[in-house]
C-alpha cells in the first residue's frame, strides 16, 4: 500500500516537472492575461488575421500559440512559420 503511494506521488510529481519544463504554466498564464484583456478571440475563432495583428503589435509568443492553435502544429513549427510571416512584416510595424 506505502509503495503504490510513494510511486503514484512520484509519478504525479514527474508530470508536474515535465508540465513546468515544457513552458506549460507561462503559456497558460500568458493565455489568461491576454484573453482578460482582450487580445486574444474567443476559443476556436482565431484566425490568421489575429496572427497578423499580433505580429504587428510585438507580440511574437501570442501569435506563435494562435497560429498553433489555427493549425494544429507544434511549437517549434509554428514558431518556424510566424517567425517567417514576420519577416515579411518586417517593415509593417505599428508604433
Amino acid at each position: 500500500m506505502l509503495t503504490a503511494i510513494v510511486a503514484t506521488v512520484i509519478v504525479v510529481g514527474l508530470c508536474f516537472l515535465v508540465f513546468v519544463n515544457s513552458g506549460g504554466i507561462n503559456w497558460y498564464w500568458m493565455t489568461s492575461k491576454a484573453r482578460r484583456q482582450g487580445a486574444l478571440p474567443a476559443p476556436g475563432k482565431e484566425t490568421m488575421y489575429d496572427v497578423r495583428r499580433l505580429l504587428l503589435q510585438g507580440e511574437k509568443d501570442l501569435a506563435t500559440l494562435v497560429y498553433c492553435k489555427i493549425f494544429r502544429t507544434s511549437r517549434r513549427e509554428a514558431k518556424k512559420a510566424v517567425e517567417e510571416l514576420d519577416k515579411s512584416l518586417s517593415g509593417k510595424k505599428l508604433g
